[in-house]
């Protein structure tokens, strides 16, 4: 498919640039989880479900989303330490 046809003369790095954020395969079930979740959810709650991802590549899909202003990580003052 042609893309001028897509993007209709629209500057192409417009559309580029929120896909490069959210386009990785871990980032949309992590968007869907938390949606289905209804917003927030805890660590172990997304880690639960989203199967087959690793803690390591959640929390790296989460600093990323967060950096990004997509997703905002909450501390609550609890012991032992609540995300």
């Amino acid at each position: 498919m042609n893309p001028a046809l897509v993007c209709r003369g629209a500057d192409p790095m417009a559309v580029r640039e929120p896909l490069t954020k959210i386009g990785d395969k871990w980032t949309i079930f992590l968007v869907l989880s938390l949606d289905f979740l209804g917003g927030r959810a805890r660590f172990s709650e997304l880690e639960r479900a989203i199967p087959g991802i690793s803690q390591r590549m959640l929390s790296s899909t989460l600093k990323a989303l967060e950096r990004d202003g997509l997703v905002t990580r909450e501390v609550f003052p609890a012991v032992p330490p609540r995300v």
